[in-house]
């Protein structure tokens, strides 16, 4: 067997948890199918085949994430018997608890685990193109470009009133143009006919360290309670969620899951290479730029209603390939062990003694992992 060919091989046996390609009806196919002993279904151009691990996988995050946000749901600061939560949640609550349960306990518990799966699925997609696991959004500083253009917004408020943009939708606006400045200043200064994993995080890294500075300095020139504001937005934080933030969130993680879906084919072969994936018949320029964008917006998105959550977009897309057993960072999976990982954390800082943003406990938990990789990496390279 030749080399590209145990390539392909052993991608296609780790593939995504979900994986999607375009029919072929050809007899010969589905009898290899068949041959692998997995299940799947066909919407239309769209095949889905099961993995048992990955669906046992998916089932145990799913169980874990609805326990997480049942215990959101049902603990808080004001307690509530459990007949009331659930009147409550079947539209028969007061005032009172409509705006305990519904607009603050449930919207925050959606809204993390919206923000986990944009991060999630934006890490993965972004260590698949740069075939790099350090290379997501929050390391190579898009998520920071995105926070240095909402700091405006919020050091300048003046200025958004004087155009006629409401707040609300002048902060979003100014983190998915940051976040899309950001990318492309990354893209224009890492560029050498062609994406280059190792380049890419360099570049990243130092316009993640200017796009911090920057940040510190306008916190310099605002005022003590613009600061205090930006500061805590910068930390990233679901306190303060409302129903209207998930309006913001959902479509874009729609876009993501159907992006997935839609290219999960042409992002498998992305993984083997731009050469051979042209030889596998994808479009390695249309795909990658394609999928930079969706990873992009995602991240941006997740941003403008939550702030920037560190190493999310990080870590979720690794430990969704090592529970899914695949060969790379599967997106969709990636998303749902992001937003288990968001609601979790949050869910934490919640019930510490004292009440930190989500960003604080995600940040416990992302660096020493983003250490334990480097020193992997170091030992690889050194041996």
């Amino acid at each position: 067997m030749s080399v590209a060919s145990r390539n392909v091989a052993g991608a296609t046996r780790g593939s995504h948890g979900f994986r999607g390609s375009h029919g072929d009806g050809d007899p010969a196919a589905a009898g290899r199918k068949r041959a692998t002993g997995r299940r799947g279904i066909r919407i239309g151009p769209v095949g889905i085949r099961f993995r048992p691990r990955a669906v046992l996988v998916a089932l145990v995050l799913l169980a874990s994430w609805t326990a997480v946000g049942a215990i959101g749901m049902f603990t808080g600061t004001l307690d509530f018997p459990h007949e009331r939560v659930w009147a409550t949640l079947l539209g028969e609550g007061s005032r009172i608890e409509n705006l305990v349960l519904l607009d603050g306990r449930l919207a925050r518990v959606a809204l993390g685990a919206l923000v986990g799966l944009l991060l999630g699925i934006s890490g993965a997609l972004t260590q698949t193109l740069t075939r790099n696991p350090i290379a997501s959004p929050d390391i190579l500083g898009v998520t920071a470009g995105a926070g240095l253009f909402a700091v405006v917004v919020v050091a300048h408020p003046a200025a958004l009133s004087e155009v006629g943009i409401p707040a609300r939708v002048g902060l979003p606006t100014a983190a998915v143009v940051g976040a899309a400045a950001t990318t492309g200043l990354i893209l224009a200064l890492s560029w050498r006919a062609g994406f280059d994993g190792f380049r890419l995080v360099l570049v990243g890294l130092g316009v993640n360290a200017t796009a911090i500075a920057g940040t510190s300095w306008l916190l310099t020139r605002a005022t003590l309670e613009e600061a205090a504001i930006a500061q805590r937005w910068l930390t990233g934080s679901l306190d303060g969620a409302e129903p209207a933030d998930l309006w913001i969130a959902a479509p874009f993680a729609v876009l993501g899951m159907v992006a997935c879906v839609r290219q999960a084919s042409s992002l498998h072969a992305i993984r083997l290479g731009r050469e051979l994936a042209a030889g596998l018949g994808a479009r390695p320029p249309v795909v990658e730029a394609s999928a930079l964008a969706v990873a992009v917006v995602l991240a941006a998105a997740a941003t403008a209603v939550a702030g920037p959550i560190g190493f999310v977009a990080f870590v979720a897309p690794q430990a969704a390939m090592r529970l899914f057993g695949t060969a790379g960072p599967p997106p969709l999976a990636a998303g749902l062990t992001g937003a288990l990982l968001v609601t979790a954390a949050d869910l934490t800082a919640q019930r510490l003694p004292v009440e930190v943003p989500v960003g604080v406990v995600t940040a416990v938990i992302g660096a020493p992992a983003l250490l334990l990789l480097l020193a992997r990496y170091a030992r690889r390279l050194s041996g």
